[in-house]
């Protein structure tokens, strides 16, 4: 009596298991075949838009072309360019930059103010690099590969550029910056600033290399003119001695069109 108990108690315990695999299993193919149901977008003339199972496909390679990006990450054979500035977890674009994975091959490396020599291990994070060569997009993933092929990678070390944005903040004549209001968040108290520095250091080249500030609106901010986005300013800061990319705002004045 007493193995038949045990018997009928394994075989309820292994129907149970079993029911429950064919539960869980059923249930993850009714997701995938929901997934693949909305996996495929198309325009009103029945032509895909986006396909989620090409996402990392390279759908277009450009050809000798010039990129540039600020360094998020050099590590494990990769370097990593992010096309813009982040600020804690949030990040804010700017269409002079893209967004790549380079190869790292130790490739020749050429500081962009003194025109030394080095390998990648000169690239850090924070620097910003002009690099030339092949331009590979993936799908809808908004990541890129880049192949630097036999082109040096040109290096503006993070406090060379630092040192260039504190003299455009301070508004000296050596980098004049048009300054625009990039993107306003006037009810929670702060706005990016877009400052479009250019620089042709050693080069006939006029290089473009925007920086962006998050600048806190106060009680006692002076503003003149309607805060909107894309609109030119003028700006005064309280205390500006380092510099940072979040500032408080004496004053700040729409320009006119």
């Amino acid at each position: 009596m007493k193995k038949n108990i045990i018997i009928i108690c394994v075989v309820l315990f292994t129907i149970t298991i079993l029911s429950i695999a064919f539960f869980y299993k059923n249930q993850k193919s009714n997701e995938t075949e929901n997934l693949n149901q909305y996996s495929v977008i198309y325009d009103e003339e029945g032509n895909a838009i986006y396909d989620v199972s090409n996402q990392d496909e390279v759908t277009e390679i450009v050809e000798n072309t010039v990129i540039q990006g600020i360094v998020e990450l050099h590590h494990n054979g990769y370097i990593y360019i992010f096309n813009g500035q982040h600020f804690g977890e949030f990040g804010f674009e700017m269409e002079e930059y893209t967004r790549a994975n380079i190869n790292d091959k130790k490739q020749k490396c050429i500081d962009y103010l003194t025109l030394k020599e080095y390998d990648t291990d000169y690239i850090q994070e924070g620097d910003l690099l002009i690099c030339s060569g092949d331009l590979s997009k993936k799908g809808y993933s908004g990541e890129n590969d880049f192949d630097t092929k036999d082109n040096a990678i040109i290096v503006l070390k993070s406090s060379d550029y630092n040192n260039m944005k504190l003299e455009a903040l301070n508004g000296s004549s050596l980098y004049p910056s048009t300054i625009t209001i990039g993107e306003s968040y006037v009810e929670s108290g702060y706005l990016y600033l877009k400052y479009g520095l250019e620089d042709d250091t050693n080069s006939d080249t006029v290089y473009q290399f925007p920086f962006a500030v998050k600048a806190y609106l106060t009680d006692t901010t002076k503003i003149v003119g309607e805060l909107e986005d894309r609109k030119n300013v003028k700006v005064q800061y309280e205390n500006l001695t380092n510099f940072s990319s979040e500032l408080t705002l004496k004053s700040i004045e729409v320009m006119e069109d």
